[in-house]
C-alpha cells in the first residue's frame, strides 16, 4: 500500500491550490479527481477582483472583463461605471488546467477518473479496489462532498443555482436583476461569455429562510421574468448546481474540508471560488505548520456571517422588498454608494 503525506479529494480551485502549496513544500501528495478531466464545472464563470488578484490569473485566460455593472429592479435601472475592472468571466476548464500547470509534479501525483469509495482514519479505497494510505486528508470535493458525509456532518444550509446557456452574441453588459415576485430575496444574473450568455437565478434553502421556496414557482417566476426582458430561452442548455452554505468546521483530526465541501459559499451572493482558494491555502499551511493561524479563513467566515444576516433581513422585509430594491438601485447612482456596494460584492 502506497502512503502519502497528504491525499486531496477533488481537483477544483481549493484542491489544486492546496496541492500546489504542499507540493512546493516538498510533501508527497496525491490529488484525486473523479471526472475524466480537471477543470470543467457547471458554473456561471464569474470571478471577482479579489479572486483574479489572488490567482494572478493571466489576461489570456480572461474571456471578458467589466468596469461597469447594471443593477435593475422592478422600477429602476442603474449602470455603475468604475475606475477599474472589478468583474471577470472565465472558462472554468481553462482556469483549472492553468492551476494544474502550476503544480510541482515531482511531488504531486494527479489522478483522474478516481472515485473514493471508502475512507477510514488513515486509508481510503479508490474505485472500490485500490487502497491508499495518508497522514492527512483534504476533502475539496464540492457541495455534495463524500468526505463531509464520511465525517457525519449534515448539510442543512444550502441553495440551488440554475443557469440557461443562451446562444446569444450581441449581449455585452454584465447585469444583476432584483425582483421579489420572481426571485424572492435573491437575484438573477446575465453573464455574457464569448459564444453564449449565462442567464440564471438561484434560491436559498429552507434553513436560511423560515419558509422553503417552491422550486416550481421559482422556475415559473424566472421564465416570466425572461419573457418580460425579451430573453428567449428556447434551445438553451439548462444546468443546475447546489450551493453548500452550511459551515460546520474545517479541521476534524487529520481530515480537513475546503471550499464548497466545508460550506464556505456565501448564501447571499453565491460566490465560492475565492473561499475555495483561500481555504485550500490555509489548510495546506496548517498541515505544514500546526501553529499557523488561518486568518484568511476567519475573514471569510466573518464576511459570510454578514452576508447571511443581510439575506435574512432582505427576506423578512417581505412586501417592502421591491421598494428597497428600487431604492438601492437608485442609490448606487451616487458614486460613493455604488463603489462601496461593488467593493462589498467583489
Amino acid at each position: 500500500m502506497e502512503i502519502f503525506d497528504v491525499v486531496i479529494i477533488g481537483a477544483g480551485p481549493a484542491g489544486l491550490n492546496a496541492a500546489k502549496i504542499l507540493g512546493d513544500a516538498g510533501k508527497k501528495v496525491l490529488l484525486l479527481e473523479k471526472n475524466e478531466k480537471i477543470g470543467p464545472k457547471i458554473c456561471a464563470g464569474g470571478l471577482t477582483r479579489k479572486s483574479k488578484k489572488y490567482l494572478n490569473l493571466p489576461d489570456s485566460l480572461i474571456e471578458k472583463k467589466f468596469s461597469s455593472i447594471i443593477f435593475k429592479s422592478p422600477r429602476a435601472k442603474t449602470k455603475i461605471l468604475l475606475d477599474k475592472d472589478y468583474f471577470f468571466l472565465v472558462d472554468r476548464e481553462k482556469m483549472g488546467q492553468w492551476q494544474l500547470k502550476q503544480i510541482n509534479t515531482q511531488n504531486v501525483s494527479v489522478r483522474v477518473k478516481s472515485r473514493v469509495s471508502k475512507i477510514s482514519n488513515d486509508t481510503l479505497l479508490i474505485n472500490g479496489e485500490e487502497k491508499i494510505g495518508f497522514r492527512y486528508l483534504i476533502g475539496a470535493d464540492g457541495s455534495v462532498s463524500f468526505v463531509r458525509r464520511h465525517l457525519g456532518l449534515p448539510t442543512k444550509l444550502w441553495g440551488v443555482a440554475i443557469q440557461y446557456l443562451v446562444p446569444l452574441k450581441n449581449c455585452t453588459d454584465l447585469e444583476i436583476h432584483f425582483d421579489s415576485h420572481s426571485f424572492g430575496p435573491w437575484y438573477a444574473w446575465i453573464f455574457p461569455h464569448h459564444d453564449y450568455v449565462s442567464v440564471g437565478y438561484g434560491y436559498p434553502a429552507k434553513a436560511l429562510m423560515p419558509k422553503k421556496i417552491d422550486p416550481i414557482r421559482a422556475k415559473e417566476g424566472f421564465e416570466k421574468w425572461a419573457r418580460k426582458n425579451n430573453i428567449a430561452l428556447e434551445g438553451a442548455t439548462i444546468q443546475s448546481f447546489p450551493i453548500n452554505c452550511d459551515f460546520r468546521g474545517y479541521k476534524f483530526g487529520n481530515i480537513y474540508l475546503a471550499g464548497d465541501a466545508a460550506g464556505l459559499v456565501s448564501g447571499f451572493t453565491g460566490e465560492g471560488i475565492y473561499q475555495a482558494l483561500v481555504s485550500g491555502e490555509e489548510i495546506a499551511n496548517l498541515i505544514l505548520d500546526p501553529k499557523y493561524k488561518p486568518e484568511l479563513i476567519r475573514r471569510v467566515l466573518r464576511e459570510r456571517s454578514w452576508h447571511h444576516l443581510l439575506l435574512r433581513i432582505v427576506y423578512y422585509v417581505g412586501p417592502l422588498r421591491n421598494p428597497i430594491f428600487d431604492l438601492v438601485t437608485l442609490g448606487v447612482r451616487i458614486k460613493l454608494l455604488g463603489r462601496t456596494l461593488i467593493r462589498i460584492l467583489s
